[in-house]
């Protein structure tokens, strides 16, 4: 809606108030990619994770996250997970 300042407000508002609490960071780290601020948003994103937010297979599909995709921090973070190798048949 072109009101950068005050998103930022409130997500600064927000953070402090919940430092340490996964789904804020998290969230901290979605309004920043959508702000183009990429290296803010791993910032967050790395806060969310030491505060338990693990989930690699939501975050990879967390499109407000896309930007992110491809950065070694986030790939550190949220690797994408190997393929299963087939069961093998039994005998």
């Amino acid at each position: 809606m072109g009101r950068k300042d005050d998103a930022l407000r409130e997500l600064n508002l927000a953070v402090t108030l919940r430092a340490n609490e996964a789904s804020i960071l998290y969230n901290a780290a979605c309004v920043y990619c959508s702000l183009n601020e990429n290296a803010e948003a791993l910032v967050a994103l790395r806060k969310a994770w030491e505060a338990g937010s693990k989930d690699a297979v939501w975050t990879r599909r967390d499109p407000d996250l896309a930007a992110l995709h491809g950065d070694p921090e986030f790939e550190r973070l949220y690797p994408e997970k190997p393929a299963s190798p087939p069961a093998s048949a039994a005998h």
